[in-house]
């Protein structure tokens, strides 16, 4: 089956610019995390990426990492502002966060999502339910020699 041009075409310019946001603003980690969640929204075969604006895309799916990975934190090593998100790319705040929110609907995204944040964060927001009804988290539940 053959890729559609305008959406192999829109695939591509995202990409870049989500290299060009992560050279100037990301570690090589936090880049990693952005272009995974790209190629998984580009897998999406119910997801239609055509429309819009290459910017509010590429800005949208940095704001979806930003959000997983707590960089809206000051008190984060890695803080990043939405402000900085948005002027780099030229988008408004509200688009971009409506977008971040379908792409997090789309792909069903949820705090600590594995392999979109780092490990750390994933076991720490990741709940397991034990034979006896016990609720701890993937964290807890390892530390305990449990998993």
């Amino acid at each position: 089956m053959a890729t559609d041009p305008k959406k192999q075409a829109r695939i591509e310019k995202v990409r870049a610019l989500l290299n060009a946001f992560s050279q100037e603003h990301l570690s090589s980690e936090l880049s990693d995390y952005v272009h995974k969640l790209w190629e998984q929204i580009d897998r999406k075969r119910t997801y239609v990426i055509t429309s819009g604006k290459n910017e509010i895309w590429a800005s949208a799916v940095v704001y979806v990492i930003a959000r997983l990975i707590f960089l809206f934190d000051r008190s984060n090593q890695h803080y990043i502002p939405p402000d900085t998100i948005c002027d780099f790319f030229g988008t408004k705040k509200s688009t971009v966060a409506s977008k971040a929110a379908q792409i997090e609907k789309a792909c069903r995204i949820r705090m600590g999502h594995g392999g979109l944040c780092s490990p750390e964060i994933s076991d720490n927001l990741t709940y397991v339910q034990l034979s006896n009804g016990v609720i701890l988290s993937k964290r807890m539940a390892k530390e305990m020699g449990i998993l």
